[in-house]
């Protein structure tokens, strides 16, 4: 019999409080985040795609300011982005989007990514989101569901190295953001009407 073997590691607890959730759970993919990380932790936010699988919106919070014709983002390290992705700031999609072209992980404090042409001025504390691809201001889209489909918190880990790995999805309640692995704005937000965010 195959035994896996796995070292105690317990996550920062990030649901409070559970009113409500998806029935079931649902489906998370890994397509988007092989290579990049091979187990994402609780408190994720996701979206539903056409699927019917469950998507990772990927997010980064700006560790330094960029000015209005910037094409290098200085992020904070937490984050899965890779090339090939596009972003844009914030989660309202109001502002233009490119695509990653290069990732410099070479400082210990923060990344830099590189973009094919500049998505805009953007301040401290500013989340980058990922977007379907490269588009004018205004024209920003994500990559999975519309600005309008709802999303839900994972309320546990899941194994990307397996695929079909399933999750329970948080769409009422209360979460510490302090704890979510990735960052989210008031955009992103809210699209979770039910779930309350506490520092």
């Amino acid at each position: 019999m195959y035994r896996k073997k796995e070292t105690e590691f317990q996550y920062p607890p990030v649901i409070i409080k559970i009113v409500e959730d998806i029935v079931g759970g649902g489906l998370i993919s890994r397509k988007d985040l092989q290579g990049e990380i091979s187990e994402l932790p609780p408190g994720v936010v996701v979206v539903k795609d056409e699927k019917g699988l469950y998507q990772v919106l990927k997010t980064a919070k700006m560790q330094a300011a960029a000015a209005a014709n910037a094409t290098v983002y200085q992020v904070e390290k937490n984050h899965v982005f890779k090339t090939g992705d596009a972003v844009t700031v914030g989660g309202d999609f109001a502002k233009a989007a490119n695509v990653i072209s290069a990732i410099d992980k070479s400082d210990v404090k923060f990344d830099k990514l590189t973009l094919a042409g500049t998505i805009g001025a953007a301040a401290v504390g500013d989340v980058l989101v990922l977007a379907k691809g490269a588009a004018a201001a205004g024209s920003a889209v994500p990559k999975y569901g519309d600005k309008t489909s709802e999303l839900a918190v994972t309320m546990n880990k899941v194994d990307l190295t397996v695929a079909n790995q399933s999750s329970g999805l948080l769409i009422r309640g209360t979460v510490n953001e302090k704890t979510m692995p990735y960052p989210v704005d008031s955009a992103i937000k809210g699209r979770m009407p039910l779930i309350r965010f506490e520092n």
